[in-house]
């Protein structure tokens, strides 16, 4: 399914491009990332070097990202799920990054590959910043993994906004992105691989009306669960502050 989702991106044999995919499939781990390589996606064939084969289906997370949010929000996204990977399983993630895991030399043909290097990771990772659903290719990322039959708990939603320690807040200014998105206005740098995959995506759901409304809908239902988790946290940190503040009260008066 991946390999022919691929050539309606773009022509080519679905037999060859799975074999190149194999060949090409590459994973990083955060402790060989570097902050400053975070903060551009200019090619730097020198950045590859971190990463390292893997197989189709042993990647851990396919990180779709937009390189026009917040570098700083968007490094400690990452770095707080990397923790929590790495509290659950003992080991650090293996993550697919474009900027890591596409060839520089060779870009062209590796994006070609892309719904198969998504195919091959276990969870859609989606760093959701404002600008994520203005840029066609993260909503291309998305579309493909719904294509593809993924289910919603597969799908890891993080919100960041830049200079933003309350995380409900982000979540009120990144759900307003989510209820007004629009395929059409969607930005790309080449317009020629805009219009391809705009008519991709209408052949997928009919219309660009109907699949702006469904990634609406699965974003805001997202969402939700992101909220609710939240609420948890915060919930749990104004308990353990109460408990604090009644403890150091009670010092106090027995002093």
């Amino acid at each position: 399914a991946a390999a022919s989702l691929a050539c309606a991106i773009g022509p080519s044999d679905p037999r060859a491009l799975l074999r190149q995919a194999r060949q090409s499939f590459r994973c990083v781990t955060p402790d060989k990332l570097r902050f400053e390589d975070l903060q551009d996606n200019s090619p730097d064939p020198s950045v590859c070097a971190v990463s390292v084969p893997i197989e189709l289906g042993c990647c851990d997370a396919f990180v779709s990202h937009s390189w026009h949010d917040d570098v700083g929000a968007k490094w400690q996204a990452l770095q707080a799920w990397r923790a929590s990977f790495k509290k659950t399983a003992r080991r650090e993630p293996r993550l697919w990054i474009d900027k890591f895991c596409i060839d520089q030399r060779n870009i062209e043909v590796d994006l070609r590959c892309l719904p198969v290097f998504l195919g091959g990771c276990k969870k859609l990772m989606i760093l959701c910043g404002t600008t994520y659903l203005s840029r066609l290719w993260c909503v291309m990322e998305l579309f493909i993994y719904l294509m593809m039959g993924a289910r919603l708990e597969d799908i890891d939603l993080i919100p960041i906004v830049p200079g933003s320690d309350d995380h409900e807040d982000a979540m009120v200014e990144i759900l307003e992105t989510f209820q007004q998105f629009d395929a059409a206005v969607c930005s790309c740098s080449l317009e020629s691989d805009k219009r391809r995959m705009l008519m991709v995506i209408e052949s997928g759901f009919g219309s660009l009306r109907a699949f702006s409304k469904h990634i609406s809908l699965v974003l805001v239902r997202l969402s939700c669960e992101v909220r609710c988790e939240i609420s948890d946290v915060v919930r749990e940190r104004t308990w353990a502050s109460d408990d604090t503040s009644d403890s150091d009260s009670s010092s106090g008066d027995a002093n």
